[in-house]
């Protein structure tokens, strides 16, 4: 067999965590009453993916995130007196309450369960990740579960991946494989580690970067056929 240990992003990846993050941002905007005279939301993204990628680069710690990123969207919104840490919290719990699997995960999952050794490894906050995998018993298919909020190291540093091969010291790097929607985290991190990386490219995205993945899919039932 090609692989025997199959290591899974979750946002975008086997999650849509676009379509959750829409929902919990009105949630959030909701609680504190916020009217949208235009559509706020590719500002809090574009301001969420500047705050993440400090992180993933070592520049800021989850501490830091949790608070910056409602803090300049508060700011930009000319509601600075707001409680960043409160939008932060209200958002986490809007992602929780609105779940929403991408085409074919749940199938796909039950069928490799008996064939390959599955880890989620996730640049993502303990308060959603976890509560997230429960739901319809989504960490039963995994040998393990990694969250970078929890170990303090992030996709692509080594780091995360020195934690991940100490999870499963059986895995061999040439018949590991990782699945990941980030170029610059999932993509990068696995070649720079040495193991195939496959491009989740649910959104059909061009790839004008340096970072090339092994493989690349638009749909996940897609994978059957680069991993027999």
């Amino acid at each position: 067999m090609k692989y025997t240990h199959l290591l899974f992003d979750l946002d975008n990846t086997l999650m849509d965590f676009s379509a959750s993050s829409v929902l919990a941002f009105k949630d959030t905007l909701n609680h504190f009453e916020i009217l949208e005279e235009q559509d706020f939301y590719p500002v809090y993204r574009k301001i969420n993916r500047q705050v993440w990628e400090e992180l993933e680069n070592g520049k800021i710690d989850q501490v830091t995130l949790r608070e910056k990123r409602f803090r300049l969207f508060f700011e930009y919104i000319g509601r600075s007196e707001l409680d960043p840490l409160e939008g932060n919290k209200r958002y986490l719990q809007g992602i929780v309450d609105h779940p929403v699997y991408l085409d074919g995960a749940l199938e796909l999952l039950d069928e490799f369960k008996e064939t390959f050794t599955m880890s989620v490894v996730t640049n993502g906050l303990k308060e959603v990740q976890r509560p997230r995998l429960e739901n319809k018993n989504l960490k039963d298919y995994f040998k393990s579960i990694i969250v970078s909020d929890e170990i303090g190291s992030a996709k692509p540093q080594k780091e995360f991946f020195d934690y991940v091969f100490n999870t499963i010291p059986e895995a061999e790097k040439s018949k590991t494989l990782i699945i990941g929607d980030s170029l610059g985290s999932d993509i990068l991190g696995g070649n720079n580690y040495g193991i195939d990386t496959c491009w989740m490219n649910y959104y059909k995205t061009k790839n004008d970067s340096e970072v090339k993945a092994k493989y690349s899919i638009t749909h996940l039932p897609d994978l059957r056929n680069l991993v027999r």
